[in-house]
């Protein structure tokens, strides 16, 4: 008796997780997956930063950046330079930076660019140069929202991103009624 009910109980998992994986294939690029006092992060935008099997597992920090973005804002603080420097930076750059380099790293970075370029009919390059821009515009928020709300400077990393995390799940939890997540 108890082995069929472990049994049964395999298979039901098995069964939700494949649902699971083909809901999220299933999800249309214009779907919204939240909505961050009012502003849409749709499927489309977390499939062009993410693979499609970490959509889900990505979502609460994309909520994060958007909540610290909209912060920046708020706060008038500037960031204007850096994301003109990350533009400069990229601007000619791509994909085949990492082509003499074997590393896994390397090889994981090709082959992540590849795979999502051809998923937007892109050429890797442009798809490259578009998401370095995008992810570090999303650094840079962040960094300036939570460098705004630390009282004393960091001397140590790892207590910088403990108390940067604890920063940005409390910015969460403060707009917790101004957040609606679709995609689950």
């Amino acid at each position: 008796m108890k082995r069929l009910f472990i049994y049964l109980f395999l298979v039901c998992m098995l069964f939700i997780v494949g649902c699971n994986e083909a809901l999220i294939s299933d999800f249309v690029d214009t779907e919204v997956a939240a909505i961050v006092r009012g502003e849409e992060i749709t499927v489309g935008d977390l499939r062009f930063l993410y693979s499609d099997d970490s959509l889900i597992d990505n979502l609460d920090g994309t909520i994060k950046a958007k909540l610290a973005e909209q912060e920046v804002t708020e706060l008038n603080l500037d960031v204007s330079q850096e994301l003109q420097e990350i533009k400069d930076r990229i601007s000619g750059k791509s994909v085949n930076t990492f082509d003499e380099d074997d590393t896994d790293y390397a090889n994981d970075i090709r082959a992540f660019v590849d795979a999502q370029a051809k998923k937007f009919g892109m050429v890797p390059e442009e798809y490259y140069e578009m998401y370095v821009e995008k992810t570090q515009a999303m650094v840079v928020y962040v960094t300036a929202y939570t460098e705004e709300m630390l009282d004393e400077p960091m001397n140590d990393g790892s207590e910088y991103v403990e108390k940067a995390n604890m920063i940005l799940d409390k910015l969460v939890e403060d707009n917790e009624g101004e957040i609606q997540i679709f995609l689950k």
